[in-house]
């Protein structure tokens, strides 16, 4: 199961569009830097980062590919289902 799954409105945040994540899903992040995350947005594959507002929140950007290839527009709710993608293991020598 997805640890994060939502549904918010694709936004526009000045030369670029967004989804925001809901307040509690950024405090269970327990972090304020950006995230590696992989899973779904609107059920077509989603590999990004997780980016901190700078006020506790995250976003994800939807670039102009996904938005076309999705048919989503400004205002409309996305389907967002993602999981943290932690990094790997460093090998000690």
């Amino acid at each position: 199961m997805a640890a994060i799954h939502f549904i918010g409105p694709l936004v526009r945040r000045g030369n670029y569009y967004c989804v925001e994540f809901p307040r509690y899903l950024s405090s269970e992040l327990q972090s304020r830097a950006r995230i590696k995350v992989s899973g779904t947005i609107n059920g077509g594959d989603y590999d990004g980062s997780a980016f901190p507002t700078g006020d506790g929140g995250h976003y994800i950007m939807i670039n102009a590919r996904m938005r076309q290839d999705l048919g989503i527009k400004e205002g409309e709710e996305i389907v967002v289902i993602l999981d943290k993608v932690e990094a790997p293991e460093k090998k000690m020598d």
